[in-house]
Formats: structure tokens, sequence, C-alpha cells
């Protein structure tokens, strides 16, 4: 199994193409809970179609509404029996949410007190 983890930046964009997956073995099972772009769209698609004990579990795409204001997908990845695909919800957990509300306060209270903030994300990480 391999999870993709990774901040999309200029070292990770098409980070993994046809001959990374090719690496993999053939019952592999891929993960994606990061960005779509670190994996190149159309080589992972024509992975899965010809390599049917592949699967992967795709709950970062490639245009999505947070980077380019709508959800689409250039391949049927949806029509494959190996994919499994989620609206990019895998952070989605109880509390996440209160989680991050309690952390964006703690950094304005920072702030304010002349503290770093803290988790500052780099625009090109995104």
């Amino acid at each position: 199994m391999v999870v993709v983890a990774l901040p999309l930046n200029s070292a990770t964009l098409g980070l993994i193409g046809a001959r990374e997956l090719e690496w993999m073995r053939p019952d592999a099972i891929l993960i994606n809970v990061a960005r779509g772009a670190i994996i190149d769209e159309e080589a992972l698609y024509e992975h899965l179609r010809t390599h049917p004990d592949f699967m992967a579990g795709i709950d970062a795409w490639w245009v999505e509404p947070f980077r380019y204001g709508e959800f689409r997908m250039d391949h049927p990845f949806l029509e494959l029996p190996n994919v499994l695909g989620s609206p990019h919800n895998s952070a989605m957990i109880p509390g996440a949410l209160t989680e991050g509300l309690r952390q964006a306060a703690e950094n304005v209270q920072r702030y304010l007190s002349g503290k770093p903030v803290t988790g500052i994300v780099q625009s090109e990480d995104r």
C-alpha cells in the first residue's frame, strides 16, 4: 500500500507517473489524500484501466473547488471497479472543524500578543 500525503509544490508536482506506477506491485493499493496533481492523472487512469488488480483510493482530485472553483474529472475514474473515490473529505473526522477553529483562535491570540503564529503554509505548498 502506498499513501500519498505530501504538500503540492514544485518538487511534488507530477511526482508519481507511469514509471513509478509500474514499479508498484500489480495488486498494490494507492491512496491519495494529498493533492491530485502529485500523481499524473492520465498515467494513473491508464494504469488502473489496464491493471485490474491494482486499486486506488482517491480523495484528492485534479480539479477541485478549493483551487479551481469547480469539481471535475477528466477521466472516468469512478466507472472503474478498482477505484474508490471521495470528495476530498478524508480529514473530516469528529472534532476536526472544532480543532481547526481552536487553532485559528489561538493564532489570533498569539498575533495580538506579539508572539509568532504557527502552522503557516507557504502558497507554493498548497
